[in-house]
């Protein structure tokens, strides 16, 4: 069970956290959220999709590692090899909290820490989230840098997928799979940006999606869709 506690440099002024990738440390996942500005840099590696979230069925990215929900093709037993790791997975054991303005009025952002994770260093590994006298050492603050990211991805996600259901660019997509030992593989939760569509927008359409930055991510989207077959081949070595 987590045990988020504020982070400050008093109660954890010796913390250090444990930063290696790993099953071991719960990075044995199919998959994870993903933000638009995350789209140029994910896309090199992995298939881009876009889920309903159960709740309230609003459209949330994801990048896909696997095809099974603990399969990540990327990670073994000497860390994960990929050129980018998505800051929900990079910034644990950490998460973004909120405190009360001392007027009480309004919130402002504040890091967090599950002291229960198993990244938590109990012995000399890992690295420090303090410096010697108390200030931010340089990995905590990259991890305050990817936490606002994380903030602001979830707004910009909102306007993006706003927009393109606007001009009815989202459309289910299917993964249907045989791979080489005879294994069948099939999804059918995903979604994915509309070819016909997309190439079909007029001049307005373009210019508003190219004003806001969500013409870039949609190609994006597109661009990430050939590393379905990189996952395959991935998958079938393992077989």
């Amino acid at each position: 069970m987590a045990k988020h506690e504020m982070l400050n440099n008093i109660a954890h002024g010796n913390l250090k956290v444990i930063t290696k990738k790993s099953a071991a440390y719960g990075d044995d996942v199919g998959g994870a959220l993903i933000f638009p500005s995350e789209f140029v840099d994910a896309q090199r590696d992995y298939p881009i999709f876009f889920q309903k979230e159960a709740q309230t069925g609003e459209f949330q990215a994801v990048a896909i590692f696997g095809f099974k929900k603990n399969e990540n093709l990327f990670l073994d037993e000497q860390g994960w090899h990929a050129n980018y790791i998505p800051a929900v997975i990079a910034r644990e054991p950490f998460l973004i909290g909120f405190q009360r303005e001392q007027d009480g009025d309004g919130a402002s952002p504040v890091i967090h820490v599950d002291m229960d994770s198993p990244r938590i260093s109990h012995g000399d590994d890992g690295e420090a989230v303090f410096l010697e006298h108390g200030g931010n050492s340089p990995y905590i603050e990259n991890i305050s840098r990817i936490l606002m990211s994380i903030h602001d991805g979830l707004a910009e996600s909102k306007a993006m997928f706003s927009a393109f259901l606007a001009l009815d660019l989202i459309e289910p997509f299917v993964l249907d799979i045989e791979f080489n030992n005879g294994a069948k593989y099939q999804a059918s939760a995903y979604y994915t940006i509309n070819q016909e569509k997309f190439f079909a927008l007029d001049d307005s359409a373009v210019g508003q999606l190219h004003k806001t930055g969500y013409l870039h991510f949609a190609y994006m989207v597109l661009a990430s869709l050939g590393n379905i077959r990189k996952l395959i081949d991935m998958c079938n070595k393992r077989a």
